[in-house]
């Protein structure tokens, strides 16, 4: 389950890997009492000041927790646990071939959080001069797109896009469960290349949606309606690409 850390710059990061990863695969069940610093230490070759560093950082995450005089347990990191886990759940989920299935969670997350958005524009839209940034974010993933960039590229030009729509809002909230979103998307690329193998839809449902925005005309549901089916386009690239079935 453990094994030595070679030496190398980032012990502790590593260290707090191989126990993430122990803990979300299931290894290491709730409640189950962690071994002594000292044996940690041991197994995975690494000083005791930097299993207690990789200790604290996934305290920190609520993956454990420390018991006084017992030293740590495992926690329920899904009662405690925070977005940041996305990205090892991802990288979990691609060694165990489950990485559709992952994708399929995360889109359905972002449309749940598209709605909120669509409501909030279509409740109070937002005067022309706020849609600006938006707009100028299109353009520039309309540029991306015309010159060929790399996926990751036009997955940051489109989650700027919806950033500028997010300010639009004046929702401090909304905007601010933009990041886990796409901090989750930044550690499952894959995905990025499926939304984005065919970047001229997705500058054309941006522009459609200003448009809607502009003439005060946005219809929530037919919108979320054309984000699902870019969003079954993308899944069923996705388990083409790594041989899985779509979720």
């Amino acid at each position: 389950m453990l094994h030595t850390i070679p030496p190398r710059v980032g012990a502790t990061a590593a260290c707090a890997a191989q126990l993430r990863a122990a803990i979300l695969r299931g290894d290491l069940r709730v409640g189950a009492r962690l071994p002594p610093e000292r044996a940690l230490a041991e197994t995975l070759g690494v000083n005791r000041a930097t299993v207690r560093a990789a200790l604290h950082e996934l305290e920190a995450s609520g993956l454990v927790t420390a018991r006084q005089g017992s030293g740590y347990a495992v926690h329920d990191y899904l009662s405690s646990g925070g977005p940041d886990l996305l990205g090892p759940l991802a990288d979990l989920a691609r060694e165990e071939g489950r990485l559709a299935a992952l994708a399929g969670e995360l889109l359905a997350v972002r449309r749940h959080l598209a709605r909120a958005v669509l409501e909030r524009l279509a409740a109070s839209p937002p005067p022309e001069a706020a849609l600006g940034p938006a707009r100028a974010r299109v353009d520039a993933l309309a540029e991306a797109a015309a010159r060929g960039a790399a996926p990751a590229e036009l997955v940051r030009a489109d989650v700027a896009v919806l950033a500028a729509l997010l300010d639009a809002t004046g929702s401090p909230v909304l905007r601010l469960f933009l990041n886990p979103a796409a901090s989750a998307l930044a550690h499952v690329p894959e995905l990025g290349r499926a939304m984005m193998a065919e970047p001229a839809l997705n500058v054309a449902a941006w522009r459609a949606l200003l448009a809607a925005l502009a003439s005060r005309a946005l219809a929530v549901e037919p919108t979320l309606a054309g984000l699902a089916a870019l969003d079954d386009a993308t899944l069923a690239r996705l388990g083409r690409g790594a041989g899985e079935g779509a979720p």
